[in-house]
């Protein structure tokens, strides 16, 4: 066989591999009341079994009317199960908005190397970084929880 039709070969079995080996995802994306300090149960899941079970802000107080990066750390903190029957891998989008819809921080995290295993949960601590100053005055949140498997 010539080298460009065995390379041509080669590509092809590849992209069916790749298109074989790709990841579906579900996406379960909700807007919640936001308050600092109280822990939220939600309970909503994803079609894969991926279950938001609660959210946390830790907000320290403004000095000014400000929060400033050295006196604390705006974070969240978000449980999540797998109440499904495969390993899945989770991505965790928090937004901030005031009373008028104006975006006051995000943050995002997930579990990029491991996966969530059926039957197990895991907490994913979320920094709020370089857009926080504002955020006492949020009033509501968008949380956006995606599962690969």
């Amino acid at each position: 066989m010539p080298f460009g039709l065995r390379r041509a070969v080669v590509i092809v079995g590849l992209l069916a591999w790749c298109a074989g080996t790709a990841s579906a995802a579900d996406l379960l994306s909700k807007i919640y009341h936001f308050k600092s300090g109280v822990t939220l149960e939600v309970g909503a899941a994803t079609d894969n079994g991926v279950r938001l079970d609660s959210v946390q802000f830790e907000v320290p107080e403004p000095v000014d009317g400000k929060i400033t990066s050295t006196r604390s750390v705006v974070r969240s903190e978000v449980l999540i199960s797998n109440t499904g029957e495969a390993p899945q891998r989770v991505g965790v989008a928090i937004a901030l908005y005031d009373a008028e819809g104006i975006l006051l921080g995000v943050a995002s995290g997930g579990s990029a190397l491991s996966r969530l295993k059926p039957g197990r949960q895991q907490s994913f601590k979320l920094v709020f970084d370089y857009v926080y100053a504002q955020i006492h005055r949020a009033a509501t949140f968008q949380i956006s929880v995606e599962s690969k498997w």
